[in-house]
């Protein structure tokens, strides 16, 4: 029993860890990032690296900006 509390454990830790977007677009807008507002900090992947930025006016609504 104790194995299966750490498991779980383990792994809401590292989907909390992680809150990357797949791209600038959904870094700072809806359905996951609703509550962003301009200036807020941002990260998305590209070419497989993560950037990090901050949420700017653009594309239609806020997109995160380096």
């Amino acid at each position: 029993m104790k194995f299966f509390a750490l498991i779980s454990f383990v792994l809401v830790a590292a989907m909390g860890v992680s809150a990357t977007a797949p791209d600038p677009d959904s870094a700072c807008r809806c359905p996951n990032n609703c509550s962003h507002k301009f200036g807020d900090s941002c990260a998305f992947f590209q070419d497989g690296n993560t950037i990090k930025g901050s949420c700017v006016n653009g594309n239609g609504g806020l997109t995160c900006a380096t």
